[in-house]
């Protein structure tokens, strides 16, 4: 049988994560509290927990925080963070921590003891905007600069200058609308919406 913990500090949704595991004769809840500092006061001597949900929003010690003393005392565990914060620092943070998954509260919890499941099985519970999260972060970085030819460099070196359309229009012999059609272009190849943007992803490299 498989032996879970839960550290919620709402207790709806804490009796809501109980309830969607009451029916599985496989799973077992050892522990339901409100915080990192409940959890250490009762927790049995020498138990063994084979899947922990941690919310990292906590009263006392965060979620985060309590990550590397969980690991500590439950090597084998699989520490999963249970937030609704969609944040790639907290993501690492709690990954570098020890942490194996990191789901946010968008999903039915109806779903929680197939997820269960799948984990024990040797999946990994990740929720798909983390997941981008986590592939940005491996990816090799490539300087904004790269994408962009000389030309729509030099006109947003116009642009941070202070240089209006029409004075850039009449500075690279183009209409208004042809240096419009430069800047969608840009703005594309940068995945920004506005000239600021635009300027700050790229200042770096000017």
């Amino acid at each position: 049988m498989l032996k879970i913990a839960f550290i919620e500090d709402s207790p709806l949704q804490l009796k809501i994560l109980q309830e969607s595991i009451h029916f599985r004769s496989d799973i077992q809840c050892l522990l339901a509290v409100e915080s990192v500092e409940n959890f250490w006061e009762a927790l049995p001597q020498r138990t063994t927990l084979d899947v922990i949900f941690v919310d990292i929003d906590l009263p006392g010690q965060s979620g985060v925080e309590a990550v590397p003393s969980l690991r500590k005392r439950f090597p084998e565990a699989e520490i999963v963070m249970l937030t609704q914060l969609e944040d790639s620092k907290l993501l690492l943070q709690t990954f570098q921590g020890g942490a194996t998954g990191y789901l946010l509260k968008n999903f039915p919890l109806a779903e929680l003891p197939l997820f269960i499941t799948t984990l024990m099985k040797g999946g990994a519970l990740i929720s798909p905007q983390m997941a981008r999260h986590l592939i940005n972060y491996f990816q090799p970085k490539h300087a904004a600069t790269d994408t962009l030819t000389a030309k729509e460099l030099q006109l947003l070196q116009l642009f941070s200058d202070g240089y209006s359309y029409q004075e850039t229009a009449g500075l690279f012999n183009i209409s208004i609308d042809g240096v419009k059609y430069h800047v969608k272009k840009i703005y594309s190849k940068l995945n920004v919406n506005n000239k600021v943007d635009a300027i700050r992803a790229i200042k770096s490299n000017i």
